[in-house]
């Protein structure tokens, strides 16, 4: 139930000495105020009516009507959720903005009904396209466009059996934003209704959740728009610190799935939390400005450090302590800075989260603890513009099983990052100038070697054919071999390393570490090799991009002499399976990754660390 667009993506982490930055941070209580007063500052006295509504549309296909009472027990439901905003951005130190509904000159809620072309047997839920398409000409008859506005579409595509109490539906559910608008999907039932929320019976069975109660579905489901909506406000995933778990669960991150709990007695409901009322603070729909809302952001100062340092008494001793203090400057000037620390990869529904606000320098500190045990975590920095926008940088860490966080290998990515620049830009001169500088520095191995394979996939000098190298060689990475056929099914080829492309630009194989050699394999790909019969094994791993391991799924296959030597199970998140082949007197090798029979929609499937080898003596 997710779909996220980031806007802009930095990439680089830049060691600042700590020395430089003698900042505290700073307690969310007072965080609030200090944002309030730096967007005050920007965007002055804010205009007597709010310039952006949220639309809603009601989509019904041609052979149904709507659902009945469908205005009535829709705006009850959207005002409870308008509410539940309202409080936590209160409680957040933000006061009680939330966002208005679009009403015409009476007063009146404007909700735009729209009959599809086609009858409900036509509609699935990934036709999101199809009905934003039919949507289209009514919103604009009405003046409002889906790249402006933020927009919320129910869709009547649910089937409730009221004799055996089983529900279903087959409606789009997601949301998604860019920097100017905002759009979500929604399902409708006669049964989603707001008084039903402390109903502990009837218990009905719903075809993904199973059996539940009647108030529970509507926890689930009305929970599902407040947390859809937040992806259509430009609120990412996130989950709760152990400090917030009192309150209950994040709305961004299973807090769909808890939405108002307490009004059943069964716990403590679902929250706001402080990152995600952060973000909120600038746009427009809770800002009630739209100043330079389509002004690019740029970032012209961005440098942070990773360290075990935490200074505030509260995480202090606790394990799994982390602290990201640096500089950050911008345009629009940048309010607020949040970290996301992502250690499960599962699209950031449990990674807890930390905010500071950059003092007048630019300087700030934030600190978290009690992060899950992880061998390359994703620390994802957002900095928040004053117009709304926001500018987005990256960094690994690790936290080992006794709850050590291991910065091995963000100081991996460290010592590569100038040379990286140059590998973006294709600046093979400048690429070799700092590939001689890293291997003169103190960097990890792992750098020096991924340094290498980088600077090499610049090159143009042919590589090797298995069949054709030398007997005295007794290894040799399929990364440096030259394949008969590549194939992959989104982006090129590329080997060592990721292609460009405008999803991850970090160019180095990632699937839960960095490795320094493989195949970029996006499904339905295909690598075929000559071994001509002179080589005895292949051994190595595979796995998904780790960033793409909550969405991908798919299967790794390899064949010899055209027969079926290795299939993986579906492949999905962290799962990295191994292989060890055995290629004697093989002539033909193939890599096959298959998108798992559900289309291959952010199936990045790598080869990893492929390696052929044989004895001295074989020829």
């Amino acid at each position: 139930m997710r779909k996220i667009s980031p806007v802009f993506i930095g990439l680089f982490l830049t060691c600042v000495a700590p020395a430089l930055l003698a900042v505290e941070p700073i307690p969310e209580s007072q965080q609030g105020p200090l944002v309030l007063k730096l967007l005050d500052a920007y965007h002055g006295t804010r205009p007597a009516g709010q310039p952006k509504k949220l639309h809603v549309v009601y989509f019904t296909p041609s052979d149904r009507d709507p659902e009945p009472r469908y205005r009535e027990r829709l705006e009850a439901i959207l005002e409870d959720i308008r509410a539940f905003y309202r409080d936590g951005m209160k409680q957040a130190g933000f006061g009680p903005e939330t966002f208005d509904l679009a009403r015409d000159a009476e007063g009146k809620w404007i909700i735009h009904l729209v009959k599809g072309k086609e009858p409900e047997s036509k509609y699935a839920k990934p036709d999101s396209d199809k009905v934003m398409a039919e949507c289209r000409p009514v919103l604009k008859a009405a003046g409002i466009s889906f790249e402006d506005e933020t927009i919320l579409i129910f869709c009547n595509l649910a089937k409730w059996d009221e004799k055996r109490r089983v529900f279903s539906h087959h409606s789009p559910y997601y949301g998604m934003w860019t920097q100017t608008n905002g759009l979500c999907y929604a399902v409708d039932s006669i049964i989603q209704n707001l008084d039903d929320l402390p109903r502990k019976e009837p218990v009905l069975n719903d075809d993904e959740y199973g059996n539940m109660s009647l108030g529970k579905f509507n926890t689930i489901f009305i929970g599902g728009i407040a947390h859809e909506l937040g992806h259509a406000f430009a609120l990412p995933h996130c989950g709760e610190r152990w400090d917030e778990k009192p309150r209950g669960t994040s709305l961004m991150g299973a807090g769909n799935r808890t939405y108002r709990d307490e009004r059943r007695g069964e716990g403590s409901g679902s929250f706001l939390a402080m990152a995600s009322a952060m973000k909120l603070a600038a746009r427009p729909l809770f800002s009630k400005s739209d100043l330079d809302m389509t002004l690019a952001p740029r970032v012209e100062t961005n440098e942070f450090h990773l360290s075990t340092n935490v200074s505030r008494s509260d995480p202090a001793g606790r394990k799994g302590g982390l602290r990201v203090e640096g500089i950050v400057k911008g345009t629009p000037p940048v309010y607020g800075v949040i970290a996301y620390f992502d250690s499960l990869h599962d699209g950031g529904y449990r990674a807890p989260t930390a905010t500071s606000v950059p003092d007048a320098d630019g300087r700030f500190a934030l600190e978290v603890s009690d992060l899950k045990s992880c061998v390359l975590g994703d620390l994802r920095i957002e900095y928040c513009h004053a117009n709304g926008a926001i500018s987005e940088s990256h960094a690994p860490f690790g936290v080992t099983p006794d709850g050590t966080v291991d910065l091995e290998q963000a100081k991996t990515i460290e010592a590569l990052e100038p040379l990286i620049k140059a590998v973006l830009q294709e600046d093979k001169s400048v690429a070799r100038l700092e590939l001689a500088s890293i291997e003169k520095s103190s960097a990890p191995e792992l750098g020096k070697t991924v340094a290498r394979k980088l600077v090499a996939s610049l090159q143009d000098e042919p590589k090797p054919i298995p069949a054709r190298v030398p007997p005295e060689v007794t290894q040799l990475p399929l990364g440096d071999a030259q394949p008969e056929v590549a194939k992959v099914g989104w982006a090129k080829p590329a080997a060592n390393r990721i292609p460009q492309n405008k999803q991850i630009e970090a160019p180095w194989l990632e699937s839960g570490k960095i490795y320094a050699t493989g195949l970029f394999a996006h499904a339905p790909s295909r690598y075929v090799y000559d071994l001509g019969g002179k080589w005895k094994s292949l051994r190595g791993e595979a796995g998904l991009h780790t960033l793409q391991q909550p969405y991908g799924s798919v299967v790794f296959v390899i064949k010899t002499d055209g027969k079926e030597a290795f299939r993986s199970p579906v492949v999905r998140r962290s799962v990295k399976p191994s292989y060890a082949i055995d290629v004697t007197g093989v002539k033909t090798l193939e890599l096959i990754v298959e998108d798992a029979g559900d289309g291959n929609g952010n199936d990045w499937g790598l080869w990893l660390d492929p390696m052929l080898a044989r004895t001295a003596k074989q020829n």
